[in-house]
């Protein structure tokens, strides 16, 4: 697959173009193929199918009076593999919830089916429920399993995600393969082009891991760095203890005159990565950056970053942003994930590996 990836430091999404995406494949040729989406993140699924040549197969979801999702397909899905994309997140234009979203995404999987759709792939840019992977107190479900259990109970047959919050979860999936898809190769290609050049080239750079669990995706960022050329670059962990009336933050490893840059699955409050940065600045640090793959920005969390010691704050557009974000920060950019999603597509239809696109657990 020939392709070219662009992005801007303005928070322009990436565009890969569709003319170099060829659905060419011998002897058999390409199965039909339409992408659905809902209501989580169209604006992402609009780009992808532009990528891709093709537009938006259309699917009415909306609500009766009383709350329940209202599903109808505007056209037959017949013996066609059907890719619905569907972020599990809370609303960004709507009052919608993350339970909405859920609920939508379960019943457009079935009304699929019910239509004589050959298979149904669920993209999820961002898997809601996920930091909810394991029982960590008595009487609690496993969440993340559980929403697994759903899908697949729904019928999905494949699921493409990205950057799931732990490797885990793929099996949870019992039933269907899962492709875990990373950010993270697009996201050190967008440092390169937007900010190692204004450090310069005798910087060094610190990979910061804001927990110890993060420690195997802050590694995998600082490789695809050291892959980019930079060799002044080494690794740090913050391990955050909490008690009932304050937050302390100790520190693993070097990051005195250095440039720092927090690598993190997700941020949601802010807290965390605030915390950490002020930390870190307070330790030595020359500048603090962050790049995550979800920004969920619950809450304060914009206002949290726009006062915080954080230089940058990069994400993927897995989740929508609000339309006004500007009013609340200037730090935080969006690298577009459609890219990423429309190259798994095409390998998937054209039979071709979608092993280079994962991320940890490769070294």
């Amino acid at each position: 697959v020939e392709h070219e990836r662009e992005a801007e430091f303005e928070g322009d999404p990436k565009l890969l173009d569709a003319h170099n995406l060829s659905f060419e494949r011998s002897p058999v040729g390409i199965e039909l193929f339409q992408i659905v989406a809902g209501n989580s993140n169209y604006a992402l699924a609009n780009k992808i199918a532009s990528q891709l040549g093709i537009s938006i197969s259309e699917a009415e979801c909306n609500r009766f009076n009383d709350g329940e999702c209202s599903i109808k397909l505007g056209e037959s899905v017949r013996n066609t593999h059907v890719f619905v994309l569907q972020s599990i997140c809370p609303g960004r234009t709507s009052d919608r919830t993350i339970n909405d979203h859920l609920m939508e995404l379960f019943l457009l999987v079935r009304c699929m089916k019910r239509a004589s759709a050959s298979r149904v792939t669920a993209i999820l840019p961002y898997y809601g429920y996920a930091r909810q992977d394991e029982k960590t107190k008595p009487r609690v479900p496993i969440a993340a399993s559980d929403v697994a259990m759903l899908l697949e109970a729904g019928g999905v047959d494949r699921i493409l995600a990205v950057d799931l919050h732990s490797a885990q979860i793929q099996g949870q999936f019992q039933h269907c393969p899962v492709d875990n898809l990373s950010m993270f190769e697009d996201m050190a290609e967008f440092f390169m082009r937007n900010f190692y050049n204004k450090l310069g080239s005798d910087a060094e750079i610190t990979i910061v891991s804001p927990d110890a669990d993060g420690t195997p995706r802050a590694k995998f960022f600082m490789g695809l760095l050291i892959d980019q050329g930079i060799e002044n670059v080494s690794l740090a962990i913050t391990i955050r203890q909490k008690s009932s009336n304050s937050i302390v933050v100790n520190l693993v490893g070097d990051i005195v005159g250095k440039h720092c840059i927090i690598v993190d699955d997700i941020i949601d409050t802010g807290s965390r990565v605030c915390t950490a940065a002020e930390t870190l600045i307070e330790l030595g640090a020359k500048s603090v950056g962050a790049f995550a793959s979800h920004g969920v920005f619950s809450g304060k969390a914009l206002l949290k970053i726009e006062a915080s010691n954080l230089d940058y704050v990069v994400v993927s557009d897995s989740i929508p942003v609000v339309s006004d974000i500007r009013s609340y920060t200037t730090k935080v950019v969006q690298v577009s994930c459609a890219a990423l999603i429309s190259e798994a597509i095409h390998s998937i239809m054209t039979g071709h590996q979608v092993e280079h696109l994962y991320s940890i657990g490769t070294e």
